[in-house]
């Protein structure tokens, strides 16, 4: 049951906002928690269902809940990372980073929020360690599971990062034959053209992430590889500031 509050929920919040997936997560999180109230994961899946509905601060105490009966619950630091970083609570997320890559550093996720976070306090020192110890942990998971495209995507944003142009172009390829059609894949393709100043490819492979579902405003204008986009009247477009959803064409 937690695991598909959580698949349904992550599915309505990433990829468009379908009333029965949002629903069908309600439903499943309820079920876990009357079974086993007190169970990590099931605290899990009712926060991602909460934040899929924009109750950030709601998320933010049920993972916690999750967090101090089973640190190394899975997902659970990268929920809180992301809630935290969706509600502009950039030191809470720096004063957890540790704790959370103790706990789930082989999750290549839980690094995202940490990472923009660092970015928005200044803290380039730490930022530029995490994001040494993150392309090892994505190497790492990419040789055990090649097929991964999100990790191939993933890698692709920090080989661009750390100057890697022919490396992050060769994953950003692989990424986009794995699975051409996937909000997230087509999202982080711009982010990775963004990190190799590629401003065309970056809208183009953003206009897919769009069409796709991928249509939260909010994330896209705080994600700060995006930010070479922000003014482009392309982005505007699809990522307008108020946290509307925006419109292509």
């Amino acid at each position: 049951m937690p695991a598909m509050a959580n698949t349904c929920a992550q599915h309505y919040y990433n990829y468009g906002r379908e009333a029965p997936l949002i629903e069908r997560a309600k439903s499943a999180a309820e079920k876990a928690a009357a079974l086993q109230p007190l169970l990590p994961e099931a605290y899990v899946g009712r926060a991602w269902v909460a934040y899929a509905s924009g109750q950030h601060d709601d998320a933010i105490w049920m993972v916690r809940q999750a967090i101090d009966r089973k640190r190394d619950c899975e997902g659970a630091y990268y929920l809180l990372g992301r809630a935290l970083f969706q509600a502009g609570r950039h030191q809470e997320v720096a004063d957890i980073a540790d704790a959370a890559l103790e706990a789930s550093g082989e999750d290549y996720n839980v690094y995202v929020p940490i990472m923009n976070s660092l970015g928005v306090l200044g803290d380039t020192a730490k930022l530029h360690a995490v994001r040494q110890r993150r392309i090892q942990a994505l190497e790492a998971h990419i040789k055990n599971v090649p097929e991964d495209a999100r990790a191939r995507i993933q890698l692709a944003i920090q080989y661009g990062r750390a100057n890697r142009g022919d490396d992050a172009m060769r994953e950003v390829k692989l990424a986009i034959v794995l699975r051409p059609n996937e909000a997230t894949v087509l999202y982080n393709a711009a982010c990775a053209y963004c990190t190799m100043n590629q401003t065309d490819e970056a809208i183009d492979a953003l206009k897919k992430a769009w069409e796709a579902g991928f249509r939260d405003p909010q994330w896209a204008r705080r994600d700060p590889d995006l930010t070479p986009l922000h003014g482009h009247p392309d982005f505007e477009r699809m990522y307008p500031e108020g946290g509307s959803e925006g419109r292509w064409g």
